[in-house]
C-alpha cells in the first residue's frame, strides 16, 4: 500500500478491527438499519405523491387532492417519528461503544513507553482519544445510512428506465461520471487531511504545555516567546486547514458544477419530450421529482468516500497505540511475588538514553529491605536513572537489576509498580480533593486510612486549617499547595498504596529549612518498615541514612555511613562541606 493511499481492503480491515467493539451494540445497528428502510421507502414515496398533488390541484380533483394532502401528510409524519427513533438508537450505539474505545485507548496509552511518550507532545495522544475515536464509530451508521439510500436510489433508477429511457442514460452516464470524480476528490482530501491532523496535534500538545506552566511562563517573563511560538504552530495549522479546506471546496466547485450541467441537460431534455408528447406534464414532475433522489447516488458517493478516509485516518491513528504500530508499549515478566520484601540488587548495570554515551557504568548496589539509604552526587552522575530502572521505566542494557533476587525483567507490573512509590521533587497533584487524590489511587481505602497516612506525612494538621479539609479541591498539578506541602501529600499516597520501596527523588532540594524538617519526619516515621532510598543535592537530609553512595560518572565512588564516608572518601567530604557553605549563606 503506498503511503497515502487508502485501499478498500484496508478500509475493510479497520472496520473488522473496530467492529469488536461494537458488538454489544449490535442489536442497535439492527434497528438503525430498519428505521433507515422505511424512511427509504417514504422518500421514495414522497415525490409520487408531490407529483399527483400538483396534478390534482391544476386539474380541480378536490377530492382526490384531499386524499394525496392526507397521505403525503402521514408519510412525512412517519419518516420524522422513524427519524427521531434512529436518531434515538444511534445515541444508545453511539455511546457505548465509545466507552469501550476510549477506555481500551486510554489503557494501552498508559503502556507507552517513557521514550515514546517523552519524544511525543501530550496533543498526540488527546487529539486521537478527544476527535479520532467519534469519526471512527459513525462509520457504522454512515454504512447503514449509505445502503439504504444507495438501495432506494437505484430503485428509483431502475424505475426510470421504464420511465424513459432517454432520462435513464442519462442519468446512468451521470452516476458513472460522479462515481470516477468523487474517487478522485476523495484521494486528494485524504492526503490534506492527514497533513492537517498532524499539525493539529503538534499545536494541541503545544497548548497543553502552556496551560500546565503558566505560572513558569508568567515568571520566567516568557509570554512573548511562548505566545511567538504559538503564532508560528497555529499558522501552521491554519495553513494546513486552509489548504484542505480550499481544495475541498475547489474540488466541490467542479462535481456540483457538473452536477448542475446534467440538471440542466434532463431539464431540456424533459422540454424537448413534452413539447412533443412524449411524455405527459405529470411524468415530467415524477422524473423532476425523482432527479434529486438520482442525484443522491452521486452525493452518497462523495460522501462513501469522504467517510471512509474520514474513518481510515482516524482508525489508523488510533490502532497506531492500540496495535503498537508506531508507539513502543512496556513489556514485564510473567513472575509474581506474594510475599514481596524490598530488597534491592543492581548487578554490573551499563545503561544508555541514547547514543551519546553511558549514564551508567558497570555498576552494582545492594540495598537490603526496610533500610533507608541514600544515593548522593552530582547533576548528572546517573541518580535518578537507578530509580528509572528500578521501577522499570527504562531496563538495563547490561547486568541485571534485582528485586528480592529476581531479575525484574521477569516480573509482572503489579508486582513491580505495586510495590514502589515515587516521590518526585515536583509531584503530580490531580484536581480534585483531597480524599479524591487517595481514592484515584485506591479506590477502597477508607477515610481513617486516609487520616493515618497523612498525620505519618505530617499533613493532617494542615489540612484541617483547611475550611473543607479533606474536601478540599487542590486545583490543576495542586496549584492550591506549596512545594512542601505536594511532597508530604504525594508521601501519604505512597503510604495509601502500602508499598514496600518508596523512592525520593530531589524530594527536599528546592524547599525551605522548615519544610525540609517536615519531610524528614515524615520519612523518620517510616524508617524500618520501608525500603527508602533518596536521592539528595543538600547532604544534612541524609546525615541518618543505614547508607549513603556516592555516585559519579555512572559509578559507585564510595559508600557506607556518613562518619564512615567523611573519612574515607574524598568526593563526599567536598560534597558536604560545600553544602555546609551553602547553608550558612542562606
Amino acid at each position: 500500500m503506498k503511503k497515502d493511499k487508502v485501499s478498500f481492503k484496508h478500509t475493510i480491515n479497520n472496520l473488522k478491527k473496530t467492529y469488536k467493539y461494537a458488538k454489544t451494540r449490535t442489536v442497535y445497528l439492527f434497528l438503525i438499519l430498519i428505521c433507515n428502510i422505511i424512511m427509504a421507502a417514504c422518500a421514495v414515496i414522497i415525490p409520487i405523491l408531490t407529483a399527483k398533488e400538483i396534478v390534482n390541484l391544476t386539474s380541480s380533483l378536490w377530492q382526490q387532492l384531499l386524499v394525496v394532502i392526507l397521505s403525503l401528510f402521514a408519510v412525512k409524519i412517519l419518516k420524522n417519528i422513524t427519524l427521531l427513533y434512529s436518531n434515538h438508537c444511534y445515541n444508545k450505539f453511539f455511546y457505548v461503544v465509545r466507552k469501550n474505545i476510549q477506555l481500551e485507548l486510554e489503557k494501552e496509552t498508559l503502556r507507552i513507553t517513557t521514550d515514546d511518550l517523552n519524544n511525543n507532545t501530550s496533543g498526540t495522544f488527546i487529539e486521537r482519544i478527544n476527535n479520532d475515536i467519534d469519526n471512527m464509530i459513525y462509520i457504522f451508521v454512515f454504512i447503514i445510512e449509505y445502503i439504504t439510500d444507495i438501495i432506494s436510489s437505484f430503485g428509483v433508477l431502475i424505475s426510470m428506465f421504464f420511465i424513459n429511457k432517454i432520462i435513464f442514460i442519462c442519468d446512468l452516464i451521470m452516476v458513472i461520471v460522479f462515481y470516477i470524480l468523487h474517487k478522485l476528490t476523495s484521494s486528494i482530501n485524504y492526503k490534506n487531511l492527514k497533513k492537517y491532523k498532524i499539525a493539529k496535534d503538534i499545536n494541541g500538545g503545544f497548548v497543553g504545555e502552556l496551560v500546565r506552566g503558566a505560572k513558569d511562563i508568567k515568571v520566567l517573563n516568557a509570554e512573548n516567546s511562548f505566545l511567538n511560538k504559538s503564532i508560528s504552530l497555529v499558522d501552521e495549522v491554519g495553513k494546513t486547514g486552509y489548504t484542505k479546506s480550499f481544495i475541498k471546496a475547489k474540488l466541490k466547485f467542479y462535481t456540483d458544477s457538473t452536477r448542475d450541467f446534467f440538471d440542466l441537460t434532463i431539464m431540456l431534455i424533459c422540454i424537448f419530450l413534452i413539447y412533443n408528447n412524449k411524455i405527459t406534464l405529470a411524468i415530467a414532475l415524477i422524473i423532476m421529482n425523482y432527479q434529486d433522489k438520482i442525484v443522491s447516488i452521486s452525493n452518497s458517493f462523495e460522501s462513501l468516500f469522504e467517510e471512509a478516509r474520514n474513518f481510515d485516518v482516524a482508525a489508523d491513528r488510533v490502532y497506531e497505540i492500540l496495535d503498537s504500530t508506531k508507539f513502543k508499549k512496556e513489556k514485564f515478566g510473567r513472575r509474581s511475588l506474594n510475599d514481596f520484601r524490598g530488597d534491592i540488587e543492581l548487578k554490573n548495570v551499563s545503561f544508555a538514553y541514547d547514543e551519546n554515551g553511558n549514564v551508567l557504568e558497570d555498576l552494582s548496589m545492594k540495598i537490603r529491605a526496610n533500610r533507608t539509604v541514600a544515593i548522593v552526587g552530582k547533576s548528572g552522575a546517573g541518580k535518578s536513572t537507578i530509580f528509572n530502572l528500578i521501577s522499570a521505566l527504562y531496563y538495563a542494557d547490561k547486568g541485571k537489576v534485582l528485586l528480592d533476587s529476581n531479575d525484574i525483567r521477569e516480573l509482572n507490573k503489579d508486582t513491580i509498580r505495586g510495590n514502589i512509590s515515587i516521590i518526585p521533587q515536583n509531584p503530580y497533584i490531580y484536581n480534585m480533593s483531597i480524599k479524591e487524590n487517595f481514592k484515584i489511587i485506591n479506590e477502597n481505602v477508607s477515610d481513617e486510612e486516609i487520616i493515618d497516612a497523612c498525620k505519618t506525612a505530617c499533613l493532617d494538621s494542615f489540612i484541617n486549617t483547611l475550611k473543607d479539609g479533606y474536601n478540599t479541591v487542590l486545583g490543576e498539578g495542586g496549584v492550591t499547595l506549596s512545594g512542601g506541602q505536594r511532597q508530604r501529600l504525594a508521601i501519604a499516597r505512597a503510604l495509601i498504596q502500602k508499598t514496600k520501596i518508596i523512592l525520593f527523588d530531589e524530594a527536599t532540594s528546592a524547599l525551605d529549612n522548615e519544610t525540609q524538617t517536615s519531610i524528614q519526619e515524615a520519612i523518620r516515621n517510616m524508617k524500618g518498615n520501608y525500603t527508602i532510598i533518596i536521592i539528595a543535592h543538600r547532604l544534612s537530609t541524609v546525615v541518618d541514612c543505614d547508607k549513603i553512595y556516592v555516585l559519579s560518572e555512572g559509578n559507585i565512588k564510595g559508600e557506607g555511613t556518613h562518619k564512615e564516608l567523611l573519612e574515607t572518601c574524598p568526593e563526599y567530604k567536598k560534597l558536604y562541606e560545600k553544602d555546609l557553605e551553602k547553608d550558612k549563606k542562606e
